[in-house]
């Protein structure tokens, strides 16, 4: 499942393959994720044993002229402004934070000269503390912080370049390749979902042997949907974990007959086969999303979406977040993009 796909690439440093790739790399406390068109995120954390999450985001996308921007984010409510410190020096004073919509964190965006003042630092130092006046509110290590801004440095093409991070050089902005385009992905027209069957078709043997025994106690009720004139899908519960429904997936004709499972591709080149977690459909869209969560908190895992096309499903957009650290889902890092 994806699910350990996300596990595989929390271990380290993964190449996905594809005509553009997406690549991940975790470096000490931080990891970065760069996905199909050189946009990478960079992401710090704080230390594991601390009760005080926090952690930075670092986002460029791979354009020659893009500059990069920073967000902070730390527990707390409502508003404040912080001073942030290295290793004990101030770096930048006057930073507006506010609540952020998981009322969770508070939450800074950082100016571009904030930005490039902090940035200047980050790679040489050890810690990066957050001050409300005299009281610390957190601190994030930057224990590989050089490592990850470098290995962006590389994936975007910007090493050696007067527009890298860490990787300076002589070479001009110029000298950074264009940005691959993503690919293009349109999905089909909806059509009537009037007339729909009310019962499961005996064509599908429902539970599936690998299903779960006890899987209707959840009262999920199958589900059914018109993809096109002549097919159907439908959506079946199949089994169960502590914060995951798994669903099968299987295709249809209007009388019954079974057509096989719907293939749900990944940007690695991979494909599930008609069976995702914590899935929905939405005829209206010809859109299909899945949540898989790597753990209870939903900080973690996959999220990914698929339109039919008329066809098959094609990949649209995936989002990814490898490490269990705190980082809600509207602050994760794309993988995939599509237009």
């Amino acid at each position: 499942m994806r699910a350990a796909l996300i596990g595989f690439l929390a271990a380290g440093v993964v190449a996905l393959a594809g005509a553009a790739r997406a690549e991940s790399g975790a470096f000490g406390d931080w990891i970065v994720v760069c996905d199909n068109v050189r946009t990478c995120n960079a992401y710090g954390f704080s230390d594991q044993d601390t009760e005080q999450l926090s952690y930075i985001r670092i986002t460029r996308s791979g354009a020659a002229g893009a500059a990069p921007t920073i967000s902070i984010s730390a527990n707390g409510e409502g508003s404040a402004v912080w001073r942030l410190e290295i290793d004990g020096f101030a770096v930048v004073d006057q930073v507006p934070a506010s609540a952020g919509k998981d009322e969770v964190y508070q939450r800074a965006v950082l100016s571009s000269a904030q930005t490039a003042t902090l940035l200047k630092g980050l790679a040489n130092g050890g810690i990066l503390s957050i001050w409300r006046g005299r009281d610390i509110v957190s601190a994030i290590s930057l224990k590989g912080s050089s490592a990850a801004l470098r290995w962006a440095d590389d994936r975007q093409k910007r090493a050696g370049t007067v527009t890298a991070l860490v990787a300076k050089g002589p070479k001009p902005a110029s000298a950074v390749p264009a940005v691959p385009p993503p690919p293009l992905v349109r999905a089909a027209a909806p059509v009537s979902q009037a007339g729909l069957p009310k019962a499961l078709p005996d064509a599908i043997k429902y539970p599936w042997e690998s299903c779960d025994d006890d899987i209707g106690e959840l009262g999920i009720d199958p589900q059914v949907f018109r993809l096109a004139p002549g097919l159907l899908m439908w959506q079946t519960a199949c089994s169960r974990g502590a914060y995951n429904i798994i669903y099968d997936f299987s295709l249809l004709d209007e009388k019954g007959t079974l057509k096989g499972a719907p293939d749900f591709p990944y940007e690695s080149g991979m494909a599930e086969s008609g069976r995702l977690m914590n899935a929905e459909f939405d005829p209206g869209s010809q859109t299909l999303t899945n949540f898989d969560k790597a753990r209870g908190l939903g900080d973690c895992g996959a999220f990914t979406s698929w339109v039919w096309t008329g066809q098959a499903f094609a990949l649209k957009r995936s989002e990814v977040m490898p490490d269990c650290r705190g980082v809600p889902l509207d602050d994760w890092p794309t993988e995939f993009v599509s237009r």
